[in-house]
């Protein structure tokens, strides 16, 4: 684990010099909300459960986004090669970059979370630091599983087009989890009444964290 700490600082280091990655979420975020509200406005829909929806599917492409520039940027000029071909574990490598994609989206989650409270005329109050825990786990999950989907996306002539129609059928499951447990907990709920969902967000999440370290050698073997 001693590269992990030099490869995350140094993704970390080139997000802060440029924004790229952070500025590019946020926009689609705010796009994806702006264009939800206006739809559910026309169908008279404005309740918690469609504010949760269209936060998880802006957390769900933005997301995509993240996970695509956390590896992508690796590709540009063969520096996946060099990478590679450090004294480093593939594990690990896999590790700081899920971290740094988590980091990212974490910034586009909540300034999505702020956008969704102002477009759906929601109070800024206790109910949202409730969905902390649920954010967290669908953030996570997700993150793990594009991360992984990303490096697969390099192999294949379809490039970035292939992570949107492998990673949305994959997540529907704990896509479908997360929005009701946020409108569980948006609603008022108790955690007690979203405990369900959120055990099917963290099995996810253990799922595809663990997939992603076992798998993650063999997907990028061949690139060094």
């Amino acid at each position: 684990m001693s590269g992990f700490g030099p490869i995350l600082r140094k993704d970390l280091r080139l997000e802060l010099r440029s924004g790229e990655s952070t500025i590019a979420l946020v926009a689609l975020s705010m796009l994806i909300l702006v264009v939800i509200v206006f739809a559910l406005s026309q169908a008279g829909a404005r309740g918690a459960e469609a504010a949760a929806g269209a936060l998880w599917i802006a957390l769900l492409f933005s997301g995509m986004l993240g996970a695509t520039r956390a590896i992508g940027a690796e590709r540009e000029n063969g520096c996946i090669s060099g990478l590679l071909m450090s004294p480093v574990d593939r594990a690990t490598i896999y590790l700081a970059k899920l971290t740094a994609a988590l980091i990212f989206m974490t910034v586009a989650e909540l300034a999505a979370v702020v956008l969704m409270v102002l477009f759906f005329n929601l109070n800024f109050d206790f109910g949202l630091l409730r969905m902390i825990p649920v954010l967290a786990l669908g953030v996570a999950g997700f993150a793990a599983l594009a991360t992984m989907l990303a490096a697969i996306s390099g192999h294949t002539r379809l490039g970035d087009l292939i992570l949107p129609m492998l990673a949305v059928p994959i997540y529907v499951p704990a896509l479908i989890a997360g929005v009701k447990a946020s409108a569980v907990l948006l609603g008022g709920g108790s955690f007690a009444a979203a405990a369900s969902w959120m055990k099917i967000l963290i099995a996810f999440d253990v799922i595809y964290t663990v997939a992603g370290y076992l798998l993650f050698e063999h997907v990028v073997a061949g690139e060094g």
